[in-house]
């Protein structure tokens, strides 16, 4: 099957490639959020940025606004991909569609992630929040993200012209995130590590510990110092020992 490299711009050249890092980003984000973690990794990962539609490169392209859209499109797109060994990282939204994508992995038979990296978001069957911010008020909507969140670019908050790209884009991954309804399944047969921020006002410990019964395999939760979007150094560590551990 002939790989389609839409989704997955930005990999760093990688000689020889021995194992994929696949990285899904928080809602608004693209691939670009990714492009020096090549650097803190071990020699043979590639690091694999998913390109979303309606962003970067792919702005043309329509949002989606649920997530059983998107994880099947994912599914359906990064299939050719998985002829190697390869984890998967994802971060706040990138959480939700990382599980969901890995359970239809499953489903389907292929090949598993060797390790499961997920960040800044509760486990998927605790109740969601009653009050949905998608469909807010353009100003309502950014103080709400910026009160939860803390970390929306200052550069585009003050530029109209960057907003009226941004905003319709980060409005609709809130919606891919707030329309999400979990379905009881089987638990992943892959190992788990999640991830937060110690001063992340989005999520709590427990909200992070529900998420191991959603694996069969080891599971660990780490905290890291920072809010929701902490600095990447702790995590890249933890990930490259983890991943360097797998390689052998």
């Amino acid at each position: 099957m002939r790989k389609n490299e839409v989704w997955l711009q930005f990999r760093p050249a990688v000689e020889p490639v021995r194992m994929r890092l696949f990285c899904l980003p928080h809602a608004g984000g693209g691939a670009t959020a990714f492009r020096t973690w090549h650097t803190g990794l071990p020699s043979g990962v590639q690091v694999c940025p998913i390109l979303l539609p309606g962003r970067e490169t792919r702005r043309s392209e329509p949002s989606y606004t649920d997530l059983d859209s998107l994880a099947d499109a994912l599914a359906r797109q990064l299939e050719p991909w998985l002829d190697l060994p390869f984890a998967v990282f994802g971060h706040s939204m990138g959480s939700l569609l990382a599980f969901e994508w890995v359970r239809r992995i499953q489903r389907s038979g292929q090949p598993m992630p060797r390790w499961l990296f997920l960040s800044g978001r509760r486990a998927p069957h605790v109740a969601a929040d009653p009050n949905p911010l998608h469909a807010l008020p353009d100003a309502e909507f950014v103080g709400e993200l910026t009160r939860l969140y803390e970390g929306l670019p200052q550069e585009i908050l003050s530029d109209p012209e960057l907003m009226e790209v941004f905003l319709p884009v980060l409005r609709a991954d809130i919606a891919v995130v707030e329309s999400y309804r979990f379905q009881q399944g089987e638990p992943l047969d892959c190992p788990m590590t999640v991830f937060a921020g110690a001063k992340d006002m989005s999520v709590a410990f427990d909200e992070l510990l529900a998420w191991k019964p959603q694996t069969r395999r080891r599971f660990a939760v780490q905290m890291l110092p920072g809010g929701h979007f902490y600095p990447p150094e702790p995590l890249l560590q933890t990930i490259s020992a983890t991943l360097a551990g797998l390689l052998g």
